[in-house]
């Protein structure tokens, strides 16, 4: 997978797994361990939630994380504001975007199998469960022991309660 960065932040996207909509199957999306925004490549977010997004023709300030073009103005079907790319057709939601989706009320699909990330400190991918959020990004249990014996900040807990909430709503919970 080529590494990629944030649109907001330029901090490298950190690659994790939510189970799709198709039972069995599974999405790998794109998070941001600074800001929080999730980016979400060609049909991911249709894959993952069922949303579409409405495209505009206004652009923003923001280039493509996956091909460089510049990110225009979009909507959401029935939710905030997004940025999507006209030319590889991803979709980039900040953190107050995700935020906004958590508020809404569930619905009453459930996951057909767990989730993921990719742990910072020994590569291998363990499920979310096992996530610690750190500075730089996720790490498991047993690397987080290892490698941050002090507990996490509060803002480290706020962003991961944030994001949790967002992969409730994501995955209809």
């Amino acid at each position: 997978m080529k590494k990629r960065d944030c649109p907001d932040c330029r901090t490298r996207l950190q690659p994790f797994w939510v189970p799709a909509r198709r039972l069995g199957d599974e999405v790998e999306l794109d998070r941001c361990s600074d800001c929080g925004g999730v980016w979400f490549d060609a049909g991911e977010l249709s894959d993952a939630s069922g949303k579409s997004v409405i495209a505009t023709k206004v652009k923003t300030d923001r280039g493509c994380p996956a091909c460089g073009a510049w990110l225009m103005q979009a909507q959401l079907a029935d939710g905030p504001a997004v940025e999507n790319c006209p030319s590889c057709r991803g979709t980039f939601l900040e953190a107050r975007d995700l935020d906004a989706l958590a508020k809404k009320s569930p619905s009453s699909r459930r996951p057909p199998n767990g989730t993921g990330f990719i742990c910072d400190g020994c590569g291998a991918r363990k499920p979310f469960s096992e996530g610690q959020a750190t500075l730089t990004g996720l790490e498991c249990l047993d690397c987080m022991k290892d490698r941050h014996p002090e507990p996490p900040t509060e803002a480290q807990v706020a962003s991961r309660s944030a994001f949790g909430k967002f992969l409730g709503w994501l995955r209809g919970e």
